[in-house]
C-alpha cells in the first residue's frame, strides 16, 4: 500500500480527504499535505512556502507555522540536499500512516467477511440438524473458518456426508473435516510423482 501511495497509483488526495480525521489532522493541514504531494508529483522536492500560499486563505507566516507543526508531528520530513545543501522534503511518513489505515480497513473487512460466513453456516447447520448449537459447537464451527481455514467445499461435503449417514453431530462433521484434511496433506504432489518416475526410467535406462 505504501508503494502504491508513493507512486500515485492510489489517489493520495482522495484518500487523505477521507481519512484526515483518523490521522488527527485539521482541514488546513490536510490541504497543505495535498499541495506538498502535488509538488512531489511535479518533481519539486524543495520546500517553497510561496508555492503553497497560492489559492489558500492563509498568510505566508501561518503556512510556515503549520509546516513546522506537520514536521514536528512526523507528517513531513526535511533533509538537506547533498548537492546544494537546500532543504528538501518528503511525505514518506504520511504515506506509511495512510497505508496502515488501509491495511486496517482491509483486515477488518476480511474479518467481517469470515464472521458473515460463520453466521450463515451456523444457520444452515441449525436448520439441517434441527437443533440450536451449543457454545462448544459454535466455537468448533468458528475454528473451521478461522483457525483451520477449511474450504467451503470441504465443509459442505462433510455436512452432506454426515446427513447421509443420518447423523446430526457437529463432532462427526468435525471428524470428517480433519480426516479429509489429513488425506489431502498426505497426497504426494504431481511434481514429486513425475520426478520419481523420471528417476526410475533414467536409472533403468542406464
Amino acid at each position: 500500500m505504501y508503494t502504491l501511495l508513493k507512486n500515485n497509483i492510489i489517489d493520495f488526495d482522495r484518500l487523505l480527504l477521507e481519512k484526515y480525521r483518523a490521522l488527527k489532522l485539521d482541514e488546513a493541514n490536510t490541504i497543505i499535505l495535498i499541495k506538498l504531494n502535488n509538488l512531489l508529483k511535479q518533481g519539486k522536492r524543495f520546500l517553497v512556502v510561496e508555492e503553497l500560499v497560492e489559492t489558500m486563505a492563509l498568510s505566508k507566516e501561518e503556512v510556515a507555522k503549520r509546516i513546522v507543526q506537520l514536521v514536528n508531528d512526523g507528517f513531513v520530513a526535511l533533509e538537506l540536499s547533498e548537492i546544494d545543501a537546500k532543504e528538501q522534503f518528503n511525505l514518506d511518513e504520511t504515506y506509511k500512516r495512510l497505508s496502515y489505515l488501509l491495511e486496517g480497513v482491509k483486515q477488518a473487512n476480511q474479518e467481517n467477511h469470515v464472521n458473515d460466513k460463520i453466521k450463515a453456516l451456523v444457520k444452515v447447520l441449525e436448520k439441517e440438524f434441527k437443533k440450536i448449537l451449543s457454545p462448544i459447537e459454535l466455537e468448533m464451527v468458528s475454528k473451521w473458518h478461522i483457525e483451520y481455514q477449511y474450504t467451503d467445499a470441504a465443509i459442505e461435503e462433510a455436512i452432506i456426508k454426515t446427513l447421509r449417514y443420518k447423523n446430526r453431530s457437529i463432532n462427526y462433521v468435525d471428524r470428517l473435516l480433519r480426516l479429509n484434511h489429513q488425506e489431502v496433506k498426505k497426497e504426494p504432489s504431481t511434481t514429486e510423482n513425475i520426478q520419481e518416475l523420471f528417476n526410475k526410467v533414467y536409472v533403468h535406462s542406464k
